[in-house]
């Protein structure tokens, strides 16, 4: 932690006022380890993991919510304020997920699969990651061959329970929390059958190892037994570099608006979860958070999500779309105003005295004739003609016709005889 490390000796034991002075001055002068500014978001991962340590021993007040570090959050708020303002934070190298065709890709050149040791032990940090949830790196160094079990349900069908040991949320201790829910890989029956790959990859180890050890092995290149791995662990440099090494030689290691790190695995399950809306309570019961919000972080929408809003919004700034559905809306609008003053004149007039029968029941079916036309037929990119004082007749209402007026004559006198 740079300058501020000498400040992080037994913290726990500061009162609250004292250890919010001491992160005041720690928040303004913390750098990584080229002297740099640390990223927003890194800031703010660094707090959340400090405020669990200090929970962990047994700390009565919290560093991120309590309002006696508001001098200290203040100071910290400034600074990635000032961080995002001089273009941090805008996250350019976060690592993103793998499309299903990208997952083929790296099944159809071999870099996953059982055709050598390399791609049989790619393919179990590959599933175990995505079966079970798992964080790239943390969570595979220390796992182990008995942290597994093999079992089968009532209808027979084999799968894989994984125990997992202490982890970031979840550290062990008195206080530890077990996950409530333990998902299992079941088999498929292909040739890519989890549970079958998971029993040949135990095959390949030596036989002092297949039930308990280290699960990840270091390779044994040039074997010519059934053995393909030594009885040494994987260093845990090479399990962070997993998935490097699993896209180096593809067309996917050298695309520069993809980042793909170990971190990718995770997030590919993710999104796959969410494009078949399984709800975040589920989500989370295999991924193994412990608060819905994590989630929030794998929420960036694949290219084809992207492209479908694109086109959405693309469509609702179309002008011409706007204008053919706004003429064809009103002109549906006035053909119904017509119609429903057709109908209350007849209906007003029907108590009157009709001429004959005959005379009703042909202006029923030009009624009928009329509402049919009106709800059969819609009316698009045509003129309408209103004629406003023109004289009309109904064919079964009485006519009132009034006589003319009578000019009235006028006598012009004159003077002669």
């Amino acid at each position: 932690m740079g300058k501020g490390a000498r400040f992080c000796e037994a913290i726990e034991t500061y009162e609250a006022f004292d250890l919010d002075k001491i992160l005041e001055k720690f928040y303004g002068e913390v750098r990584n380890k080229d002297g740099g500014e640390y990223e927003p978001d890194s800031l703010r991962v660094m707090i959340a993991a400090l405020d669990r340590y200090l929970k962990d021993c047994g700390y009565q007040k919290s560093i991120i919510r309590d309002r006696e570090f508001c001098k200290s959050k203040e100071v910290l708020e400034g600074k990635a304020k000032r961080l995002r303002e001089e273009g941090k934070g805008k996250r350019p190298n976060k690592a993103r997920s793998l499309t299903q065709e990208e997952k083929e890709l790296l099944w159809t050149n071999g870099k996953l699969g059982n055709k050598t040791a390399e791609s049989l032990i790619n393919t179990m940090w590959w599933l175990l990651t995505q079966y079970f949830g798992l964080r790239g790196r943390q969570e595979h160094h220390g796992m182990k061959v008995e942290d597994f079990t093999i079992g089968k349900d009532n209808d027979g069908l084999e799968y894989v329970e994984y125990i997992e040991g202490p982890t970031k949320t979840r550290n062990g201790g008195l206080s530890k929390k077990s996950r409530d829910f333990l998902p299992k890989m079941y088999a498929t029956g292909d040739e890519r059958c989890p549970v079958a790959l998971f029993n040949e990859y135990l095959s390949r180890q030596p036989a002092a190892l297949q039930n308990s050890g280290p699960f990840y092995l270091s390779i044994k290149y040039n074997s010519n037994n059934n053995t393909w791995y030594k009885a040494q662990p994987m260093g845990t440099n090479r399990i962070n570099e997993m998935m490097k090494r699993i896209v180096q030689g593809t067309q996917l290691e050298h695309q520069q608006q993809k980042k793909l790190t170990n971190h990718s695995a995770r997030k590919t399950v993710v999104n796959k979860f969410k494009k078949n809306n399984v709800e975040r309570s589920s989500i989370v019961k295999v991924t193994g958070h412990r608060n819905l919000q994590s989630l929030d972080d794998y929420d960036e929408g694949d290219e084809q999500e992207q492209q479908q809003m694109s086109s959405r919004i693309s469509w609702r700034n179309n002008p011409q779309q706007r204008r053919d559905g706004a003429s064809t809306s009103s002109l549906a609008k006035m053909a119904m105003q017509q119609q429903q003053a057709f109908l209350a004149d007849f209906q007003r007039q029907g108590q009157l005295n009709v001429s004959s029968s005959n005379q009703l029941s042909q202006a029923t079916v030009r009624q009928e004739s009329r509402q049919k036309m009106l709800n059969n037929n819609n009316f698009n990119n045509c003129q309408v003609t209103f004629s406003v004082g023109s004289t009309m007749t109904s064919p079964i209402l009485p006519q009132h016709t009034s006589n003319p007026k009578r000019r009235r004559a006028y006598m012009i006198e004159s003077d002669s005889d």
